[in-house]
This record gives structure tokens, sequence and C-alpha cells, in this order.
């Protein structure tokens, strides 16, 4: 009678413990489903409306930007002779080989007139500003200056997938910084894009649908400095199950064999 009630014991264990350790295995994979999704909002949240003339916004200089500054003398006159000029003479580039930081206070360093204050000022209003500095010290000073490190980031599918997009030129749209991050991506939901602005002290959030004709509008939108585009990613729960189950699932074979190899032996 003892080798015909161990094996019956033991499958009973068996049973008793093999459904319980699927419905453990599956409410731990289900606890991890979606978990590296960002920028997650409540169905009752409520979005921001977006300017659609962002455009006119200009960029106003701000704490620790990275600025490029060139100054010519006569207006300008020997930049038109750099570029006109058939001579192999180096053209005015995009931007100086120096670089000029500002503090946290606001103020730049430059040449000969020392420091001066630029925080709140837009490009434009900066080189008027420095222009006038200077014209103590040249004849009709015209300068050039550009922010180098405006940049937006964009998140699109699939999960984890990032690009820091520089902003080199005034006016890059929506559309454009996530065709530089290489599209919407696969399984990427372009009718769920959310864009997060700091507007003044305060946290903007928009949600655009690029999915149709008429979400036009907002894809024409510009993009400003620290923008976060997020293409939010379909869901795939069947795949993702999968994937995290089946680990669990491997256990439970080779349990199955062990419990297979021990019924036989006893």
């Amino acid at each position: 009678m003892l080798t015909f009630d161990i094996p019956y014991r033991n499958q009973n264990m068996f049973r008793r413990l093999f459904f319980p350790l699927i419905v453990l295995t599956l409410s731990v994979s289900s606890c991890s489903l979606n978990k590296e999704f960002l920028f997650k909002t409540d169905e009752d949240f409520v979005f921001d409306v977006p300017v659609i003339d962002s455009s006119s916004i200009d960029y106003k200089i701000q704490p620790h930007d990275e600025l490029s500054f060139d100054l010519y003398t006569n207006e300008g006159a020997m930049m038109l002779e750099f570029t006109t000029s058939s001579a192999e003479s180096p053209k005015y580039g995009i931007s100086s080989s120096f670089t000029y930081h500002v503090n946290s206070a606001g103020f730049v360093e430059f040449p000969v007139i020392g420091e001066r204050k630029l925080i709140g000022m837009t490009v434009q209003q900066a080189q008027d500003f420095l222009e006038a500095e200077y014209t103590y010290q040249f004849n009709k000073p015209y300068a050039v200056m550009k922010v180098l490190n405006r940049r937006a980031v964009v998140f699109n599918a699939p999960v984890g997938s990032g690009t820091v997009i520089p902003l080199e030129n005034e006016g890059i749209s929506i559309i454009e910084a996530i065709a530089l991050a290489g599209g919407g991506g696969k399984n990427g939901d372009v009718s769920n894009i959310k864009v997060i602005r700091k507007v003044g002290e305060k946290q903007e959030v928009y949600l655009l649908d690029l999915s149709t004709i008429d979400g036009i509008k907002y894809a024409n939108m510009s993009v400003e400095a620290g923008d976060i585009i997020y293409v939010t990613p379909t869901r795939q729960l069947g795949r993702e199950i999968i994937a995290d189950v089946q680990p669990y699932v491997t256990i439970m074979s080779g349990l199955s064999i062990v419990y297979g190899v021990f019924s036989r032996v006893f």
C-alpha cells in the first residue's frame, strides 16, 4: 500500500501547488506591465491649450546658456568681404570659436567691456545692447549672437527611445522635431502626443493628435527650448505578458519534469 500511496500524495501536493503558482506568476507579471511608460495622466486630466503661433515668441536668454558672439566694425563690412571675396579667406561661420557662459545671476563677461547682464533679453535685444556698449571702443560695431544650447527632447516608440534635438534655427516645428528623432517610431500612437513646456513658473501639458489632417495646425507649432515631446507607445499587452510570463513558464516546465521523474521513482 505504501508504494502506491506516496505517488498519490505527491500528485495531490503538486496539484495544490501548481495552480496557485500559476496565479502568482500572472499577478507578478501583470504588476510589471507598462512600467516603462512615461508621463501618464489620469482620465480626468485637463490638458492646456497650445499656442499655435508660438513662432512669434522669441527666446529669452536664461542663466547657464552658452552663447556665441562675434563683433565686426564698420557695420559688418568685413563680414560681407568674407562672404563675397573670391580669395580663399575663411568665410563667416554659424558660430564663433569662442563661447560665453551666462552665469546664475544672468551676467556674461565679454572682452574689453567686462561683465554685462543679458538675462531676459532676446537675441536681437542682446545684439543691439552690445553694439551700443562697444560703440566707445569700435567704429560702428555690428554684433552677431547665437544661443548654442537650445534643445528639446523627443521620446518615441519603442519605449525607451529618446533623442535630444538641437534647436539651431528659430521656428523648428513639432513635426520637424519628431522627424529628426526618427518619426513616431514602431507602435507609436501619433494620435496621443504630449508636449510638456515650461511657461513661466508653470509646466503646461498639451495633447496633440497628428493622426488626421486636422492636426496639421498642431504639427506646425514651433518647438521651444526645453520642450519634451512624447509620442505615447501603443500598449502591446499580449507581447508583454508573454515576455514576462515566459521565465516562469520555463520554471514550471522544469518543475513538471522533476515531478515526473520523482513520481516514477516512487
